[in-house]
C-alpha cells in the first residue's frame, strides 16, 4: 500500500493543495494501520497485541480519513465541474461499499474497553487492509478526476491569458 501511495504522491503530488493534503491523510492514515498491524514499512512483523490507546488512535485517524473523502472531495468534485456529478455517481456505490466496512471496524474498536475486545484484531486488520487497497484503488480514480480537471483549467487559464495578449 505505502508503495502505491508513493507512486499516487508521484503522478499527482504538488498539483494542488486538496490533493496533496488528501494523499498526505492517507499517509497518515496508513502509518498508523502499519503500526496498529506490527508491520514496519520494511515488511518485519511485531507479534505483540496494540493498546487499546493506539486502537482508539487509529479509529479516529479512519474517521477523519473517510470524512474528508466524503466532505471534500467527493462533494468538491460533484460541485466543481460537469462531468464530476457523473464520475461520483458512477463510483460512488463501491466506495460507499468501502465506507460500511471501514466503519464496521471503527463501530466495533473505537470503544473497545479492555484487551478482550481486541482477540480478533488480526483477522479484523488484515480484512481490513484488504478494504483499504479497493478504497484507495477507487480514491485514486477520484485522484486522477481532480488531476485531470486541474490540468484541463490551468490549459484554459493559459489560452484566455495568450488571447489578451
Amino acid at each position: 500500500m505505502l508503495k502505491k501511495l508513493a507512486q499516487a504522491e508521484e503522478k499527482w503530488g504538488g498539483e494542488s493543495r486538496l490533493i496533496d493534503r488528501w494523499l498526505q491523510t492517507r499517509r497518515e492514515l496508513l502509518i498508523q494501520y502499519f503500526k496498529l498491524a506490527g508491520l514496519s514499512p520494511r515488511g518485519a512483523a511485531e507479534k505483540s497485541l496494540p493498546g487499546l490507546q493506539q486502537v482508539h488512535i487509529f479509529c479516529d485517524h479512519m474517521v477523519d480519513y473517510i470524512s474528508e473523502c466524503h466532505f471534500r472531495i467527493i462533494n468538491h468534485i460533484m460541485h466543481s465541474f460537469p462531468e464530476g456529478s457523473a464520475i461520483t455517481d458512477r463510483l460512488m456505490p463501491e466506495v460507499l461499499e468501502t465506507t460500511d466496512s471501514l466503519l464496521d471496524f471503527i463501530d466495533t474498536y473505537s470503544n473497545a474497553e479492555n484487551d478482550d475486545m481486541l482477540l480478533a484484531l488480526d483477522q479484523d486488520l488484515a480484512q481490513l487492509g484488504d478494504t483499504m487497497e479497493t478504497r484507495f484503488a477507487l480514491e485514486d480514480k477520484l485522484l486522477q478526476t481532480l488531476y485531470t480537471y486541474r490540468i484541463k483549467r490551468d490549459e484554459a487559464s493559459e489560452a484566455v491569458v495568450a488571447a489578451n495578449e
